[in-house]
């Protein structure tokens, strides 16, 4: 078997691994079962990218521990970094945040991590991945190939499915921004709270205010602040859509905070909160 082909059979295996330990590490944490990864199968491509990086770079300094340890502390954390910044250059939003952690950097890495992943870089070198080896070489090579074929169209599709979620959600967040900057125009028409009071109001549920809004709007005989209040009322009703994806997303990294303003931030927040209600 060629170089290219067994990386990317570690590639796959790794993606795997790292998501069971990711999974069960979350699901201790939350008391409950979390299907945790970017990705909707069973793989976390990270993990598979950093043992990548892990064996290419480390593999002949395997007869120094710590060597491998100091190493992979520095390379994993690397990664986490260039990762957090990519997702959150893609989809606008911050995935995980260590700003509460001691000795991090700007919440995208933490020493504690780092040091759980320096560990975890000297368990693939010395235990895992000679393990592995013997394994992959005793293994019909047939199998194999239909094992990366499968694994590699699922990965694509699944990251199709996911980008347009998470496509979605940006663009909720934008109709929602829309929304409230639309209920504060009518809402200055007819003065249904003071601003402060409605402003206060407004974050808790914008869909309730849409509500009252409305009703004040009939009693008043507006019939073009009425069409707008539908109209609104419509654009939620889109908001409120729910789909499998968006709700493992949101229980696979309940901390996801939007990497945009604190107002769109509270956007994001809200939206979060009634994609992931059970009705």
């Amino acid at each position: 078997m060629s170089i290219v082909y067994n990386y990317m059979l570690y590639f796959f295996i790794y993606s795997f691994l790292g998501w069971v330990c990711e999974s069960i590490y979350c699901s201790c944490l939350q008391k409950k079962v979390i299907n945790r990864g970017f990705l909707n199968g069973p793989v976390c491509p990270v993990y598979g990218v950093g043992a990548l990086i892990i064996i290419t770079r480390l593999w002949s300094y395997r007869d120094s521990m710590i060597a491998v340890f100091v190493m992979g502390i520095i390379l994993t954390s690397l990664l986490e970094y260039v990762t957090a910044t990519i997702l959150e250059k893609l989809f606008h939003a911050k995935w995980w945040d260590y700003s509460k952690h001691k000795f991090n950097i700007n919440g995208k890495v933490c020493l504690l991590n780092s040091t759980m992943f320096g560990f975890m870089s000297l368990f693939v070198i010395e235990v895992l991945h000679p393990f592995v080896i013997d394994v992959l070489s005793k293994m019909n090579s047939l199998v194999l190939f239909v094992f990366l074929i499968l694994a590699m169209m699922s990965m694509i599709g699944d990251l199709v499915v996911t980008a347009k979620a998470l496509n979605s959600l940006t663009v909720r967040v934008d109709s929602l921004t829309s929304i409230v900057d639309d209920m504060k125009k009518i809402h200055s028409k007819f003065k249904l709270y003071e601003d402060e009071e409605f402003l206060r109001k407004l974050k808790i549920s914008p869909e309730e205010m849409a509500q009252k809004l409305k009703a004040v709007s009939e009693k008043y005989g507006d019939l073009r602040v009425q069409e707008k209040i539908d109209e609104i009322q419509e654009k939620f009703k889109h908001i409120k859509r729910k789909t499998f994806v968006h709700r493992r997303l949101l229980n696979a990294f309940p901390n996801m905070r939007s990497a945009g303003s604190q107002r769109r931030d509270m956007h994001f927040q809200y939206i979060k909160k009634i994609l992931k209600e059970k009705r």
